[in-house]
């Protein structure tokens, strides 16, 4: 290494030497423009590496530094190193095709995956293969492997805490996968190479009962891998065997030199079928695009990193990242391009931005989870409904914020809710919730559970529901038309022989006696005449209100139409109930009534009718309650009709 004057030009020496050249501090006032160029952008120190290939030098790489540097011995060998591995990568590419046909059967053996399946139980210890793990393993078809001490037996002692290492890192729930290299030892007494990819499966408790995996025979491998580092540079296998698509093309022209599996997988084609033809002919280039503009770019600052650019591969629109540096490679200038395929992030990107647009303007609220039930994200129409804001509700435990503080459930409710969704995968349901300013509402909830895509494990639950309070308003109306009289609020006939045949089978069951009272008023179509329709549907519904005083909560008081009236009583204990209550009801309705200010008396008759002595059916009874109420009527000489 040679330590120079800072007024002497770094790639000159380099060049002229045929040596590293170190400049600790460049001077500003020297002639050579170089390095005023690099004083005025800040750079004071600088480093040439010569490139040499055998005795033709193939250029200098030059690097500056803002800070001062010492001349270390170990960063000076490491640089040597460096320049050494390029000029041998150059040297490695003249001499490509004498190493053609290794680099092909190099190939072959990376596509040759011979692979098998094994399983082990944890509690036996017992080991299971698929049909392949013999020939994997180096055995004979008619040799198996029963447990894990056959295993061990195969191995060798130096690789057993491989093994070790292996079956407990599988164990781990946290990270129940691991990979591992060892060998088997064959019969012959060489060694063949395993690649095992071991998962622990795990009970509900979490508990590990089994590993799964696959065992790869990678001695082909092996050996190939030795083979390539004896004959060709390390430089030519990472780009060879590089996972992102790589490009070697002319600078100026575009002529492709050379291109890794990725890039002729990506583009669907042979080496032969890309090599010799330029990126336009290949159609990397879209129509109209001008491949120049991005040249220019790269003389200008020596590289350019992720380049966007929208194309086809293999006949498929692609998006694509595109890094590209200027190297030299078969005594050309070239381009090495990086060609990094995100269409399906692009994708991935749109389609969250659609789903995040149709959570946002969801009328639904719907919440995220965690494994233990609180939330960790919410849409809009969740505040919309539940009145709390995102800060209110994150990190707080879903049912408690919610549908436990409604008080309308016990723990039950939320542990069948919960169960269902593990074991089903949903849950529908009603649930009571009560909102962030008090106010209890009724909810359709659906729960569903996202699970791990390979352990299954419930990882994040989804809550929608809606306020269903209009809904069930307008059920009650519903129930109040079909059960209900309008005029009065009372029960209508539906209802009245709805509950009168449940009375009837509870007391055929427990032997006890059923009572109807048919009620009609007396002198209520005098009131009508007298004081209009109006006035008489004030007087019906002041007369329900009395009738509803003078009966239990277990009675039922019913309005068949017109001024006809029934109470149902369900149990009658005493022999004479029914006349108590028909008395207590006539002395209700015979005090007057205030209608529209004027004070109206009315009266009324009572027909009795009893279970089983007067029938066994609801109709039965209603008729021979009625025949009652005319006999009444006929005996107090009321006439029947003008009521």
């Amino acid at each position: 290494m040679a330590t120079k004057k800072p007024s002497e030009c770094l790639s000159l020496l380099a060049a002229n030497q045929h040596a590293l050249v170190f400049i600790p501090t460049l001077d500003a006032d020297t002639d050579h423009e170089c390095n005023r160029q690099a004083r005025d952008i800040g750079l004071v120190s600088a480093l040439g590496l010569p490139l040499m290939v055998g005795n033709t030098l193939y250029g200098v790489i030059e690097l500056f530094s803002c800070t001062l540097r010492e001349c270390l011995p170990d960063t000076l060998g490491l640089f040597r190193a460096l320049s050494a591995d390029i000029a041998g990568f150059i040297e490695a590419r003249q001499l490509e095709q004498q190493l053609h046909d290794n680099n092909a059967k190099l190939a072959e053996a990376h596509r040759i995956a011979r692979m098998a399946y094994w399983e082990m139980n944890l509690q036996t210890l017992k080991l299971h293969g698929n049909e392949d793990t013999a020939m994997v393993l180096g055995l004979t078809p008619d040799r198996q492997l029963r447990d894990l001490h056959d295993l061990y037996a195969l191995v060798p002692p130096e690789d057993h805490p491989k093994l070790q290492a292996m079956i407990a890192g599988a164990q781990q729930l946290e990270h129940p996968i691991v990979n591992i290299e060892h060998r088997v030892r064959n019969a012959d007494g060489t060694d063949r190479y395993i690649l095992v990819q071991a998962q622990g499966r795990f009970d509900i408790n979490g508990k590990p009962v089994r590993i799964t995996g696959t065992i790869q025979d990678i001695t082909e491998q092996k050996r190939a891998a030795a083979r390539a580092l004896q004959s060709e540079h390390r430089w030519e296998i990472a780009f060879r065997n590089s996972p992102v698509a790589s490009l070697i093309t002319e600078l100026e022209s575009g002529l492709c030199l050379d291109a890794n599996d990725e890039m002729l997988r990506c583009l669907g084609k042979l080496a032969e079928d890309v090599i010799g033809k330029t990126t336009t002919e290949l159609q990397l280039w879209p129509p109209g695009r001008s491949r120049q503009t991005l040249i220019d770019q790269v003389k200008e600052n020596g590289r350019v990193r992720d380049f966007e650019l929208t194309t086809h591969l293999a006949g498929k629109e692609a998006h694509l990242l595109i890094n590209l540096e200027i190297i030299d490679f078969a005594d050309r200038v070239c381009l090495l391009g990086q060609w990094i395929n995100v269409t399906r992030q692009k994708q991935l990107e749109e389609r969250l931005r659609l789903a995040a647009a149709a959570l946002e303007y969801a009328g639904d609220a719907l919440v995220l989870m965690d494994q233990r039930g609180n939330i960790i994200s919410i849409n809009p129409a969740f505040t919309q409904v539940t009145g709390y804001t995102e800060e209110q509700a994150l990190g707080e435990w879903f049912f408690g914020l919610v549908h436990k503080a409604s008080g309308r459930h016990d723990k039950s409710f939320f542990r069948q809710a919960v169960n269902s969704v593990e074991s089903e995968g949903t849950w529908k349901g009603e649930a009571w919730g009560r909102r962030a300013d008090g106010v209890v509402i009724p909810t359709f909830l659906t729960l569903s559970a996202i699970r791990h895509p390979i352990s299954h494990d419930v990882t994040h639950y989804v809550g929608v529901f809606s306020d269903i309070s209009k809904q069930k308003e307008y059920e009650a109306r519903l129930q109040q038309m079909a059960w209900y009289d309008d005029l009065t609020g009372v029960a209508n006939r539906s209802l009245l022989i709805e509950r009168g045949n449940r009375a009837l089978l509870n007391a055929e069951r427990h032997d006890t006696v059923v009572a109807l009272l048919f009620v009609d008023l007396d002198r209520f179509k005098a009131v009508n005449d007298t004081y209009g329709h109006a006035a008489g549907d004030e007087l019906l519904r002041q007369v329900a209100e009395r009738l509803c005083i003078c009966v239990r909560a277990s009675d039922t008081v019913a309005r068949l139409g017109g001024d006809e009236f029934i109470v149902l009583l369900p149990e009658v204990t005493e022999e004479n109930g029914a006349n108590v209550v028909a008395d207590k009801i006539q002395r209700a309705l015979s005090d007057p009534f205030l209608i529209d200010g004027h004070h109206v008396g009315i009266g009324a008759s009572i027909g009795i009718a009893h279970y089983p002595q007067d029938g066994l059916d609801m109709p039965t009874l209603l008729q021979q309650a009625d025949e009652g109420l005319y006999r009444v009527k006929r005996a107090l000489r009321v006439d029947p009709d003008v009521t």
